[in-house]
């Protein structure tokens, strides 16, 4: 809704004070956290020794004030009357350039808004004013709107509702070879050609699936409620050969390193470790294959320890045509290696935080060193809710192509203040 901001200065003092009359310099409007703050900068005079000077600010609806602030000037002897009167020491407020800031709520404002300050001369027992006023225009259509950024929940909790491989470390175990044949399967997987531990991501679905597994590291780096802390790889290999147990750890570097050459992580991140033939995977397809004696199969197959004598036994089974099967359909599956778990701890959103403090500047500094909210910001720049705090602080600055840039594609991601804050930004080059 546009509003139309009418802006009054009332002076109001004593024409014996005309030398502490003071004139309105700067004023500004920043919305934030559904209100308006309103603020003034003015200059005051030095105080002759027995004079006082209360200085009084209100913001004001045609129908009631909402909001006020004080300040006192004053000379040496009337400073020590007012204690002698009033028993207390009135705020210091000396001569030179001072900065005022007035809140209201959004739910308070009507079609005009009032700012009113006056000066109350005090000499004595006497209390004298004289009306002086000044007239200025706030622009046609609202300022940029620009509320406090929320604490985000964890989106990391969020993906590991969807993601069998992604876990909060309350779930964490280290990775051990004792444990990395029993790990779960999950679709985070690289294959592997034939005795080779070679990373080839045109090699099947590898292409497709590392996609998706930088994609879920990309957004627990991004959330700004978690850390990551570990990443673990299990290797895998066919049954058949002999430096199997060399092959699978050999996978499972591979796979890390092509991460950590696109991530830069800390070698610390990453745990790997061979998981052997996966002999979970290759039950499943034995009792699949063989419905009629499968499980007795299986059976046998458990009971024997030794890897080798284990492979000896389906090589012979039934003239070695499961065998033969199981090469063909099975083998090349367990060729691979395989992220079997991202964890991350939680902590407090230190975005938010950043970006607060940046809000806060904006309101409270009348001359803000924009360059440096800008380089701030882009420490944040894959946080969503950075986009529209960018576009208020580039239309304050006159680049109006940046700032619709920036509220565009928020707007677009569904942040509902910087669709009203791209409107306001086309519906002022219209009238340009």
């Amino acid at each position: 809704m546009k509003r139309r901001f009418i802006l009054s200065i009332m002076l109001i003092a004593t024409t014996l004070i005309a030398r502490a009359q003071m004139s309105p310099e700067n004023y500004d409007v920043m919305h934030s956290d559904s209100c308006w703050y309103f603020t003034f900068d003015y200059d005051t005079p030095k105080m002759p020794k027995d004079e006082g000077l209360l200085v009084v600010t209100h913001i004001c609806t045609p129908d009631t004030c909402i909001s006020s602030a004080t300040r006192h000037l004053q000379g040496k002897r009337y400073a020590k009357r007012y204690v002698k009167r009033y028993g207390t020491q009135p705020e210091l407020h000396s001569e030179g350039s001072h900065r005022c800031t007035l809140t209201m709520p959004e739910e308070c404002i009507s079609d005009t808004v009032y700012a009113v300050t006056y000066c109350e001369y005090n000499n004595g027992e006497t209390t004298e004013f004289l009306c002086d006023t000044v007239t200025m225009c706030m622009p046609q259509c609202p300022p940029m709107s620009c509320h406090r950024a929320k604490p985000s929940q964890s989106y990391a909790d969020h993906l590991a509702t969807e993601h069998p491989h992604v876990h909060s470390m309350r779930h964490y175990a280290p990775l051990t070879q004792g444990n990395a044949g029993n790990m779960n399967i999950t679709p985070s997987v690289v294959r592997y050609t034939t005795n080779s531990s070679k990373l080839n991501p045109e090699y099947l679905q590898n292409a497709q699936n590392i996609e998706e597994l930088m994609g879920i590291i990309d957004e627990v780096l991004a959330d700004s409620t978690t850390t990551l802390q570990a990443i673990q790889i299990v290797g895998y290999t066919s049954p058949e050969g002999n430096e199997q147990a060399k092959l699978g750890e050999a996978r499972a570097i591979a796979m890390r390193d092509h991460i950590r050459k696109h991530h830069h992580l800390p070698d610390s991140i990453f745990e790997t470790a061979n998981g052997g033939s996966n002999w979970n995977l290759m039950y499943a397809h034995i009792r699949k294959m063989d419905s009629e004696s499968g499980d007795s199969l299986v059976a046998a197959l458990k009971r024997e320890a030794n890897p080798v004598k284990r492979e000896s036994m389906l090589k012979t089974y039934k003239g070695g045509s499961l065998y033969s099967k199981l090469s063909e359909e099975t083998f090349p599956q367990q060729r691979m290696a395989c992220c079997t778990g991202v964890f991350y701890s939680n902590r407090p959103d230190s975005v938010a935080t950043a970006l607060n403090t940046i809000i806060d500047e904006l309101i409270n500094n009348p001359n803000p060193d924009y360059g440096k909210l800008l380089a701030e910001l882009k420490q944040y720049r894959n946080d969503p809710r950075v986009l529209n705090l960018q576009g208020v602080i580039d239309y304050r600055r006159h680049h109006r192509h940046a700032a619709e840039k920036a509220f565009a594609k928020a707007a677009a991601m569904g942040d509902e203040q910087a669709a009203v804050n791209l409107l306001i930004v086309e519906n002022n080059r219209n009238r340009e």
